[in-house]
């Protein structure tokens, strides 16, 4: 398995300018370059592949290469929607596409998703030396009526850490706001089974 690549962005950030505004009483624009630096800075702090919480935040495609068919091939992000394509590269570099009746997206008791084969599913042996494997998913919580449906306790975590880095009230009690943050978050870790 190799390192999950972002496709394509969201086309949202989970928390919005003017939500983070609103929460730290922040008026006017003078602020707003700054807030929208840090909300990213936040939401790159836990999302992603090497964020620390592995997941993605608002809906987005990835694809997560392997050398070989298993039959199960887990996905390297949380929480994982849908399953795009699964493509293979044999050794004279053709691309294949495997019918998305050959395999099911399963999620275990963690949470962890994982792509599973049919028991008769034939998986090609002339595949490419490396990265033969490519599974498109997506990523994330769904963005419903241009809004994101990131849980609102990511979303607080998220106004906490922009916050921390922002008000100097804030910075001198981050030991108390650290504690929180962590709290708010604690439940979307990945489990260590």
């Amino acid at each position: 398995m190799h390192r999950p690549v972002l496709v394509t962005g969201p086309s949202a950030l989970p928390v919005s300018l003017a939500e983070v505004k609103s929460a730290l009483r922040v008026d006017g624009g003078d602020s707003d370059g700054d807030l929208e630096r840090l909300i990213r800075s936040a939401v790159a702090h836990y999302e992603g592949w090497s964020g620390i919480l592995g997941i993605a935040l608002v809906a987005q495609t990835w694809r997560q290469d392997f050398n070989r068919f298993e039959q199960k091939m887990m996905l390297g992000l949380r929480p994982v929607q849908s399953v795009s394509s699964i493509n293979w590269r044999n050794e004279a570099g053709q691309i294949s596409t495997v019918a998305a009746a050959d395999y099911a997206l399963k999620t275990d008791a963690g949470g962890r998703s994982y792509v599973r084969f049919v028991n008769d599913y034939s998986a090609p042996s002339d595949l490419y030396e490396d990265a033969a494997v490519s599974v498109e998913f997506i990523a994330g919580w769904p963005i419903v009526e241009n809004e994101p449906t990131t849980p609102e306790d990511i979303k607080t975590a998220i106004i906490l850490h922009v916050q921390k880095h922002y008000d100097e009230a804030a910075k001198a009690n981050s030991d108390i706001l650290d504690r929180v943050e962590r709290d708010l978050i604690s439940k979307y870790r990945a489990p260590l089974i």
